[in-house]
């Protein structure tokens, strides 16, 4: 058989035989670990992009650095608490992504600001009907009906907000945001498809009205919203580190239908919520929830700076004796225990019924 009538071997084929030529430096390096499971939650076409970034990796050293440039350019600012995170982005090693950069920040892309966001809320809270779209609780201060159960509701971006606010005078800032857009659209291409840059951000169909208290639990990706076969519907999915409270009033089924009330805008968008929930699920299922907490926490309680008084990731992640990459930061005991527990279960209440045709069937 000619070479060029060889079969073309597949992503999962592609990424399995780099990975099976990797050596841990220690029981505590999970970087197989981490690609493999950030591989399963991607897309078909993100799939193929994360296979051939790994490929490419010219030593073991060369992939924790891809590893460390998804963690400290995506994962990390995609959970950051009101956009506070280190600015330290490891440089992706892939080929060609000095490129991706540069063209990115040719397009000139603006910051997003909070001042057309009160219409942006209204225009929600029309379509929503007042109303929360998981819980059903209506707005204080819109029309509801007499005895309705009321909260506050605030306005929750599905990509964050925090990632279309920046310094626009400044390079580092331009720099650091041109980054993580590109680490973004290279693992959901979906993006580029939809012509989707951080200045769509404050869209309707990137924000819904949630209680208060369930939009911190949607921000920091431990509530999110499953794709089912019938058009936006949605399974809600919880996970062992939600906060009770949040979603003690959800529907007992966890299921959800957007619907517009009234006006014109448009529904959440199901392709957003699928890169919401995608990484949701990694978060959680590669134990990458506990440490960027960890991490995040350890930054706000130095005022913003690392141990050494830089915003260094890598001094972060030694401090919170959670380095998953021994070879960068000091390991402790500690460390071990916490990367080598069980990874945390989903916590979700027994459906009552499952109507037919509700499985989840992520990006169709």
């Amino acid at each position: 058989m000619s070479s060029s009538s060889q079969p073309v071997p597949s992503s999962k084929t592609k990424l399995d035989q780099k990975l099976k030529s990797y050596n841990s430096l220690q029981p505590t390096d999970k970087t197989k670990e981490f690609l493999r499971d950030f591989f399963k939650v991607l897309s078909p076409d993100g799939k193929n992009n994360l296979a051939e970034d790994v490929s490419e990796c010219a030593d073991d050293e060369t992939m924790r650095q891809l590893v460390q440039s998804i963690r400290t350019g995506l994962l990390i600012p995609i959970k950051a608490r009101g956009g506070k995170t280190p600015t330290e982005i490891t440089p992706s090693p892939r080929p060609g992504v000095d490129d991706s950069i540069e063209n990115l920040k040719s397009l000139n892309i603006e910051p997003i600001n909070r001042s057309p966001q009160s219409k942006l809320r209204d225009h929600c809270l029309e379509r929503d009907g007042n109303k929360c779209v998981a819980t059903g609780h209506y707005n204080y201060n819109s029309q509801h009906p007499r005895n309705a159960l009321t909260t506050h509701l605030e306005a929750a971006h599905i990509i964050p907000f925090a990632l279309g606010s920046f310094e626009a005078t400044s390079g580092e800032a331009v720099d650091r945001h041109a980054k993580i857009w590109v680490n973004l659209t290279r693992y959901f291409p979906i993006l580029r498809r939809m012509s989707f840059t951080s200045e769509n951000l404050n869209q309707e169909r990137n924000v819904m009205m949630m209680d208060p208290q369930l939009h911190t639990e949607f921000g920091q990706l431990r509530v999110v919203f499953e794709a089912t076969r019938l058009p936006h519907q949605y399974r809600i999915k919880t996970f062992a580190d939600t906060a009770t409270v949040a979603i003690r009033d959800l529907p007992r089924n966890r299921l959800v239908r957007f619907k517009v009330h009234m006006g014109r805008w448009e529904l959440p968008d199901p392709r957003l919520l699928e890169i919401h929930a995608c990484i949701g699920n990694f978060l959680h299922m590669s134990g990458q929830a506990e440490i960027i907490d960890k991490v995040l926490k350890k930054f706000e309680d130095c005022g913003g700076l690392a141990p050494s008084g830089s915003t260094n990731v890598a001094d972060l992640l030694a401090a919170s004796s959670l380095s998953l990459l021994p070879s960068n930061f000091n390991e402790t005991s500690d460390s071990q225990k916490s990367t080598e527990k069980h990874r945390p279960l989903e916590k979700q209440e027994p459906l009552q019924t499952r109507p037919t045709g509700t499985e989840n069937r992520p990006w169709e």
